[in-house]
């Protein structure tokens, strides 16, 4: 009977991409995926998805290295060394990061699956600009939904 416990629980881990893409992401993320797949939203403010206080929001795409994401956000080497323990941002993933007053309150990787920024913008969203168009699904028909800047 424990044997096939386990193999349950492997096959739905292993086999699920659902439940691996939410274990992987973060609070933001997981709110993200609320709003557009269970509330079927069309257009998200990240504000009001986030329960800490932040005035900048940065995204990073898939294949940045932490050296990039450290020289764009101003980070000493040793600041960047504390705050990122990673090597670069996988291809499903996005790196999201909030600051208040130039200060790192929240990181996390972003599954792009919960929603896809890319291409990331250059320059960092305020929590009034950081709102964001549902465009329907990804490139190749995939079930990434792309997420635009409203302007």
């Amino acid at each position: 009977m424990r044997a096939l416990l386990i193999i349950f629980f492997v096959l739905l881990l292993s086999g699920c991409g659902d439940v691996y893409c939410y274990l992987k992401s973060g609070e933001v993320g997981r709110a993200l995926n609320k709003e557009l797949r269970h509330k079927k939203s069309t257009q998200v403010e990240i504000a009001k998805l986030t329960k800490f206080t932040w005035d900048e929001f940065f995204l990073f795409g898939p294949h940045q290295s932490t050296s990039e994401v450290c020289k764009r956000l101003m980070l000493t080497a040793a600041e960047c060394q504390s705050v990122f323990k990673i090597e670069s941002v996988d291809e499903g993933d996005m790196l999201m990061v909030f600051r208040l007053k130039g200060r790192i309150v929240h990181t996390e990787l972003h599954r792009r699956y919960f929603g896809d920024f890319t291409p990331a913008p250059k320059t960092p969203f305020t929590p009034q600009t950081a709102v964001f168009l549902v465009e329907g699904k990804g490139a190749s028909n995939s079930a990434w939904l792309k997420l635009r800047p409203k302007t």
